[in-house]
Parts: C-alpha cells; sequence; structure tokens
C-alpha cells in the first residue's frame, strides 16, 4: 500500500475546509428550505441569521478549526500527538469568535480544562458521539497513511484526540472510523470498500454496524444517493453523520459533486460536509 502523498494530505485538509464551509450556512435547514432558499449550493454563501452573528462566504467551523489544532499539534511534534499543546490551541479557539460553532459538551470540557490543563476528561460509558467529534479522526488518519501502519497507534491516537473534551467509547469509534477510512482514502484503496472495510475495523459496534449495511446497500444496483441519505439521515449524531459522508463520498467520484450533495441534503451540512469533503479530497 502507497504512502499518502503531499496533494493527498493537503488535499484531504482542504476538502474538509471547503465542505465545511459550504454547509455552514445552511446547518439545521432540511433539503426543501435549502432549495427554496438557494437553489442548489454550488458556492460559498454568507448567511445573516435574526439576533446571531453573520456568516461569511468562505468562513469554516468548529470541525476544521479543532482538526487544524491537531494537525499543528502533531506536525510541530515529528507526526506524534502532543495532548497538551493540542489542548491549549483549542483552548485559545474557544475564548474568541470561534466559542459560537462549538457544541455544548465540547465548550464545558474546554471550560474545565482553562482552569487545569488537563486534557484527557473521564471515561464516561454513555457520553455522546456526534460528527464534530469523529472529524478529529481526519489528521489521525493522514499521518497513519505514511510509513508501516500500527493499527493500536491509530486507535489510541483517535481516542486521544477524542478525549480532549469527550471520554464516551462511542466517540472513539466515530473518530477511529474517519481516521481509518481517510487512510483508506489517502493511500489509494478503491472508494468501493471503505465502509466495508472501515466496519470490519472497527470489529463491533452500532457504527460498525451501520457501516456494514451502508456497504450492502449501496450494492445495490437501483439504490440512489438520495435513497441513501434518506436511509442514513444527515444529523449531527456520529451514527447519522458518518454513514452519510462515507455514502456521498462513495458514490461520487468527483470532489466537487460529493461536497455539493452532502450540503444540499440538508441536515447538520458543515458536518456531513466537512466529512465529506475529507474522504472525497484525500
Amino acid at each position: 500500500m502507497p504512502d499518502a502523498t503531499e496533494n493527498q494530505f493537503l488535499g484531504a485538509l482542504l476538502g474538509m475546509a471547503i465542505g465545511d464551509a459550504l454547509g455552514a450556512p445552511v446547518s439545521g435547514m432540511d433539503r426543501a428550505e435549502i432549495a427554496a432558499r438557494f437553489g442548489a449550493i454550488d458556492r460559498f454563501h454568507g448567511l445573516a441569521q435574526p439576533g446571531a452573528e453573520a456568516i461569511h462566504p468562505g468562513e469554516f467551523t468548529d470541525e476544521t478549526e479543532l482538526t487544524l489544532c491537531i494537525v499543528e499539534s502533531m506536525t510541530a511534534n515529528g507526526g506524534k500527538l502532543d495532548v497538551d499543546t493540542a489542548g491549549v490551541r483549542m483552548l485559545h479557539l474557544a475564548a474568541g469568535p470561534s466559542r459560537r460553532w462549538m457544541q455544548p459538551a465540547t465548550v464545558a470540557a474546554l471550560d474545565a480544562a482553562a482552569d487545569t490543563l488537563e486534557f484527557s476528561v473521564p471515561l464516561d460509558e454513555d457520553g455522546p458521539a456526534t460528527g464534530d467529534v469523529a472529524a478529529r479522526g481526519v489528521p489521525v488518519g493522514l499521518v497513519h497513511a505514511i510509513g508501516r501502519f500500527d493499527a493500536a497507534r491509530l486507535r489510541a491516537d483517535a481516542e486521544a484526540v477524542v478525549r480532549l473534551t469527550h471520554g464516551g467509547p462511542a466517540a472513539f469509534n466515530a473518530a477511529t472510523a474517519m481516521a481509518y477510512a481517510v487512510r483508506l482514502a489517502a493511500t489509494g484503496v478503491e472508494r468501493e470498500s471503505w465502509a466495508r472495510e472501515t466496519a470490519e475495523f472497527l470489529g463491533g459496534g452500532e457504527l460498525a454496524e451501520r457501516l456494514a449495511e451502508l456497504d450492502q446497500l449501496l450494492a445495490l444496483a437501483n439504490t440512489t444517493l438520495s435513497d441513501t441519505l434518506d436511509w442514513s439521515g444527515t444529523g449531527l449524531q456520529a451514527l447519522e453523520s458518518v454513514p452519510a459522508a462515507f455514502a456521498t463520498a462513495m458514490t461520487e467520484s468527483v470532489f466537487e459533486n460529493a461536497v455539493f450533495a452532502a450540503v444540499n441534503a440538508g441536515g447538520a451540512t458543515d458536518t456531513v460536509g466537512a466529512l465529506t469533503g475529507a474522504l472525497a479530497g484525500a
């Protein structure tokens, strides 16, 4: 399996930012609302919601911003995650305008860490698993797309980036899924196998089951992407946003088509757009 190239590394990160920024202005709208207001999202838009700060065309959200904190930490440390460096960078974001993008659980964890500078939250068996946290697996997958593959280390790195703010095993699985799939994409593995191979790597759990079901669904001759996204859902929860991103990136082989389809489907458009963009960009 070949190593990822510099273009693939940058392609995943830029793809993530593009999908995130395309989806940011319409996050929370459904497919019909997006169509009524914009026709179709095929370029960057801005939006001023009543009582909220304006979103500027091309502005991306916490999925990309927190991912870049992790990238900076890992690249400054020879490819190894330094949770303290990543955590301090996240604290800086949480203290500024980027705070408005962050989910409450992330904000609460970072606020607590501001006093202790401890960036490894306790385990929480029932902790939430959302797509914004799953996105942190993207830089992990890219780093593990270079050199000899160590499955145990990928799993440990995915858990570490999640435990900066979240302690749930379901969230660890979501980040691990994205990390492994990005590694597959960046090393040239055929997209048709991404869901199946990722499900097998996870080895069990609800997300693995969903990805295995997705693999079977995509193999059916008459299944459209719209049908598949109706099945997966496009909400923020990782059980929807991660399979939705897999489905879109696996179905649409052209980058632009993939991210446009992701954000026009409605729902957590910034999250699904970011995850799709990372996979399609790699």
